[in-house]
């Protein structure tokens, strides 16, 4: 009788282990991202965004880096390696907004440009200096 009971018993705790939740979540009752998940997840659809024909500024966007972004605000994210190389024009940014938590072991400027335009609904376009090259990104709210 001993033996039946101690195998119900690890059947029952096999059954709620396995269908026991992975996901976490902080206080406030946000999903957190699971660091190992994190970096095997789908890069975003960059097709056609902030594409240009000049060529080292190419090559920056697609440049890929880790990174890991705690409690970020749409004023303090451009000024953040990798993306602080270069010179952004920001008007009507969210004053507002929910933080911007991300982390990847691989992703590209352009990747992590665009998961940003997205999280706070922004419009981003390159702005063209005199020598009709690219010379800032505009980002508008």
């Amino acid at each position: 009788m001993k033996h039946r009971t101690i195998i119900g018993f690890f059947s029952i705790v096999a059954v709620m282990v396995a269908t026991t939740s992975c996901n976490s979540t902080n206080q406030a009752g946000n999903a957190m991202v699971d660091p190992a998940s994190a970096a095997g997840d789908t890069p975003p659809n960059v097709t056609g965004f902030l594409v240009t024909s000049y060529e080292p500024l190419s090559n920056w966007m697609d440049e890929r880096f880790e990174v890991k972004y705690r409690a970020m605000t749409p004023q303090l994210i451009f000024d953040q390696v990798p993306l602080n190389d270069i010179h952004y024009q920001t008007s009507n940014m969210p004053q507002t907004a929910p933080s911007f938590n991300y982390e990847s072991a691989n992703i590209s400027r352009r990747e992590l440009l665009k998961r940003i335009a997205d999280h706070w609904n922004l419009k981003m376009s390159y702005v063209v200096g005199e020598d009709g090259n690219p010379s800032a990104v505009a980002v508008s709210g």
